[in-house]
């Protein structure tokens, strides 16, 4: 009899054991983040550059000049009021008979940037009011008006001083109550016919072209502006006035027509921004103004009209990704341009002709091929190749650059409540039972370094700081990636030895 009930008894005892190691089995369940998708667009700049505009205005000084008066002075602040502002100005103002050896003598400047003139040229800077107040000039003796000529010494004689600048649209106003006599000083007649001041004039008009550039008929030039565009505008009697010489200008009518028509070599456009040509016998005569009926606020409407700010589009040959310490997935970038156009991954492939490549983590790597590199960029990029274009980025185009950050993978979990009692242990990845196979599986390490552990492989639930601790290891294909989309769930069933 007493050996059943010793029996009875040891079963009710393991009975109780199992139950209460059961009650005791706990859940460590944890969600690993899916993998990160980035997806960022930038665009491409541009740089608005203000054209430099060199005005020179020519007023008439001559014992018969009867337009510098008040009216006229109020008339010229509205003409510098006209140039834009969007321009980077000089204007300057001299007298368009030379009665002194310097050229810059009862002279002013307006510039926008004074900055831009230096030596002589910066004395004669003024205000545009100051400038209005300045139009007192010396009278000059007789009435030989070599106006042309006068406009080209006074260029030629400003440009080291950085009055009249390279590359700028260079505009001559002469104002007079007559016209040209370069004839009659050569010659020394009283008057010229037609046949002895044309071909003057025609070589005067060649040497404009010449100081221009970018002229296909000119001849024996050297040393030009290579003006973006050069415009002589005249204002001067075109038909016969109430007062003054009573005179009929031609001359000067004739180079501001030949000079607007003349073509420009470098592909510039001949003008065509004239608004009212003043016409004679049916001959129009742009940038002709008649000084017996003038409107100084409109004279510049056409001239603001053809000078045009340069946008100058930036070309990029390298593009910022992500920051240094961003994760990134080389294989998932995808870059599109903003019409749709998706550009080749071709990251690791030697000498590539268009499309991209990762080239990864950069400090102050510039971004631009032109017009200059650029600000410099620190952190992640991509190398663009090919032409403008294509598949290099010139303005105004965007590109959108989407990637994963890098896959994480898990081979380890670390057992947050401690020692576990082996037997207890359960694993489930996704809801799915993973078999305890230390091939294809999962296997109890034990105690272990995080040190120890191999530094390549992702630790489930890995506390901060922590470097030791027991760890399950996750074996063959159990073994994981986050993915993207979509969270992994690992759960671990399994009793602590602390709460045996």
């Amino acid at each position: 009899m007493k050996k059943p009930l010793l029996l009875i008894a040891l079963f009710l005892l393991a009975s109780c054991a199992k139950e209460e190691f059961a009650t005791n089995k706990g859940n460590q369940s944890s969600s690993i983040s899916p993998v990160v998708t980035t997806s960022t667009q930038l665009c491409s700049q541009s740089t608005l550059v203000s054209p430099k505009v060199d005005v020179l205005l020519l007023w008439d000084n001559s014992s018969s000049a009867l337009f510098i008066n008040s009216a006229t002075k109020g008339s010229y602040n509205q003409l510098i009021q006209s140039v834009s502002e969007k321009f980077d100005y000089h204007i300057l103002s001299a007298p368009l008979i030379s009665t002194n050896s310097n050229t810059l003598y009862e002279a002013s400047l307006v510039a926008k940037d004074t900055t831009s003139v230096t030596g002589t040229a910066a004395s004669i800077l003024r205000t545009k009011d100051q400038a209005a107040a300045a139009l007192s000039f010396t009278k000059a003796s007789g009435s030989y008006e070599p106006g042309v000529s006068r406009a080209l010494s006074m260029i030629q004689a400003n440009r080291s001083n950085g009055i009249f600048r390279s590359d700028a649209y260079t505009i001559i106003v002469v104002m007079s109550n007559g016209d040209d006599t370069s004839c009659e000083i050569e010659t020394g007649y009283g008057t010229c016919a037609e046949a002895d001041w044309k071909p003057r004039i025609k070589n005067q008009i060649n040497s404009l072209l010449c100081l221009r550039g970018n002229s296909a008929t000119a001849t024996g030039c050297s040393n030009p502006l290579n003006s973006s565009m050069m415009r002589f505008i005249n204002i001067a009697p075109l038909t016969k006035c109430d007062s003054g010489l009573g005179k009929i200008n031609a001359r000067y009518r004739e180079v501001a027509k030949q000079l607007y028509e003349a073509p420009y070599s470098n592909g510039w456009p001949t003008s065509n921004d004239n608004l009212n040509p003043f016409t004679t016998n049916g001959i129009p005569y742009p940038d002709n103004y008649d000084i017996c009926s003038i409107d100084f606020n409109h004279i510049f409407d056409g001239v603001n009209t053809a000078i045009k700010q340069t946008l100058i589009k930036h070309v990029y040959e390298f593009w910022p990704v992500a920051g240094n310490g961003v994760s990134i997935d080389p294989e998932t970038l995808r870059v599109v341009r903003d019409d749709g156009k998706v550009l080749i991954n071709h990251t690791g492939e030697s000498n590539p002709s268009n499309g991209f490549a990762f080239i990864g983590p950069q400090t102050a790597h510039y971004t631009r091929s032109l017009p200059t590199h650029g600000e410099p960029f620190t952190g992640q990029m991509i190398q663009l190749f090919g032409s403008q274009d294509n598949d290099l980025i010139v303005y105004p185009r965007c590109l959108t650059v989407t990637y994963d950050a890098q896959k994480l993978q898990y081979g380890y979990i670390y057992l947050t409540n401690g020692e576990p009692y082996i037997p207890t242990i359960e694993v489930r990845i996704n809801g799915q039972v993973v078999p305890q196979n230390a091939t294809n599986g999962w296997d109890y390490m034990g105690l272990q370094y995080t040190s120890a552990l191999d530094p390549s492989l992702k630790i489930v639930d890995l506390p901060a700081g922590a470097t030791s601790g027991y760890f399950i290891r996750l074996n063959g294909s159990y073994k994981f990636n986050n993915t993207a989309g979509a969270a992994t769930a690992v759960n671990v069933y399994y009793t602590s030895k602390s709460a045996q």
